[in-house]
């Protein structure tokens, strides 16, 4: 178990200036984001998924120069939650994405980042929650199929505004999909004032964490705002022999009114509190 941080958390720099960053401010592992049209940092995640390796080499030479090694990749293939989600209703997207996945497949692979991170996909109005649901599930057992014939493993991040926003529906989705793994971030569930008792049980699945200061009702806040207790739930995770990283994972942007905090200043103040408990 270790931390790190996640790039996009300066996502106005770009790629080799938060890597640059991310090692002046300690660390060692980084993740890495692939957002298209987002921020100057993040890789286009279609251009990865037709170049793996011309984007491996690249960010190789860049992780060797900096002393990181990756230990994530977040592609979004749209520039919102519903344009090309991963259970998009059309399967003409969704064959389009999978397209791109065996790129990125690859390009994790020549990279040596063990998982990637994926929105589920979200609640398309015109159908049920059932048929969403549906199209999720299947969506993730091809594409865990296929991550898996080259040891990768496929993270999903249950999130506010997704097809699983609380923790049971993540759970859900896990039952019915049982090779894919948790991104866990906190946050998403405690702005909609769910208590930390139900979000717990996801432990159990996660192979990835997210570390972001936040409290009822707010996405993201000040580290002196925050109720989440970061310490105790490392200590869980410790006691499920865990060893995967806890990335920190501040944003700045207009949702959800994440641009009310300075970025800079709470990673450094997280990493205060955390790093005495988990070492970087």
């Amino acid at each position: 178990m270790r931390l790190t941080l996640s790039n996009h958390s300066f996502e106005y720099l770009d790629l080799e200036g938060t890597l640059a960053l991310t090692r002046a401010i300690g660390f060692r592992g980084v993740d890495i984001a692939g957002f298209h049209d987002r921020g100057r940092c993040s890789l286009e995640p279609d251009e990865v998924g037709a170049d793996p390796q011309g984007h491996a080499d690249r960010v190789n030479r860049l992780l060797e120069k900096y002393e990181l090694d990756a230990v994530d990749f977040f592609p979004q293939f749209g520039a919102s939650l519903d344009e090309r989600s991963f259970n998009a209703p059309d399967p003409a997207v969704r064959q389009q994405n999978s397209t791109s996945f065996k790129g990125i497949i690859r390009f994790c692979e020549a990279v040596g980042i063990p998982g990637f991170t994926i929105s589920p996909g979200t609640h398309h109005p015109d159908r049920s929650f059932e048929e969403n649901l549906d199209t999720t599930v299947e969506a993730m057992n091809e594409l865990t199929d296929m991550a898996g014939e080259r040891d990768i493993t496929v993270r999903f991040e249950p999130h506010v505004q997704s097809v699983v926003d609380t923790p049971e529906r993540a759970l859900a989705l896990l039952e019915r999909a049982p090779r894919a793994t948790v991104t866990l971030d906190y946050s998403h569930f405690v702005m909609q004032y769910i208590p930390e008792e139900r979000i717990h049980p996801l432990l159990d699945h996660t192979d990835h964490f997210h570390i972001r200061a936040a409290r009822p009702g707010k996405l993201q806040s000040r580290l002196d705002e925050n109720t989440i207790d970061f310490v105790d739930i490392a200590r869980r995770l410790e006691g499920l022999d865990y060893r995967g990283c806890l990335s920190i994972e501040f944003v700045y942007m207009t949702w959800f009114d994440c641009n009310r905090v300075d970025c800079l200043t709470e990673t450094i103040f997280t990493k205060d509190l955390m790093q005495p408990h988990v070492p970087v």
